[in-house]
């Protein structure tokens, strides 16, 4: 069984996530963009969905260790749904400017409460377990500086969007390995 998950944290969801953004500017556009080009929408649900099972996968192997799990993880299932929903959203803003909108919102919400979820669950694992993440901040500067770059396109790109979401799940599973 470890063996199919590290498979499909290393190999099937990252090379499917490259994948999917090679169909555009991993630095110009981000993931709602490739998602809405032509073709690519069933594409950009099933990379969705991948992501959500990383995700789940990655929160799954540490919250329950957590001392907080009693509020994260009903926040955990609101931010997915919130990011699953804006998946489902449309994002062409000349066709649907509220629906666009909405879209927006969600992930950029859903995004932001995942990373503040892991960031709670792993201060309260390091006040429980006596460990130094210093490895998850390494990541997460990595991830905003990244996005600071990107932010001179007015857009959170790809390359942030894939970073944290490869990153993330592979780190939280290897931190629950840590937890014993």
């Amino acid at each position: 069984m470890k063996i199919s998950i590290l498979i499909y944290l290393y190999l099937i969801y990252p090379i499917y996530s490259i994948w999917f953004i090679s169909h555009a500017s991993i630095i110009h556009d981000n993931l709602s963009i490739v998602g809405n080009l032509d073709g690519m929408r069933v594409y950009f649900i099933i990379w969705a969905l991948l992501c959500e099972l990383a995700l789940g996968i990655g929160f799954h192997k540490c919250i329950h260790k957590s001392i907080h799990k009693k509020y994260l993880i009903p926040m955990l299932s609101i931010s997915s749904f919130m990011f699953l929903t804006s998946i489902l959203l449309p994002y062409l803003p000349e066709e649907y400017p509220i629906l666009s909108e909405l879209h927006i919102v969600l992930s950029f919400v859903g995004l932001l409460s995942m990373l503040f979820i892991a960031s709670m669950m792993i201060i309260s694992l390091k006040m429980t377990y006596h460990i130094y993440p210093y490895d998850y901040y390494m990541i997460l500067m990595y991830g905003c500086s990244l996005g600071i770059y990107g932010a001179n396109y007015m857009s959170v790109n790809s390359l942030v969007e894939v970073f944290l979401g490869i990153l993330l799940p592979i780190y939280l599973y290897h931190l629950g390995d840590r937890l014993k």
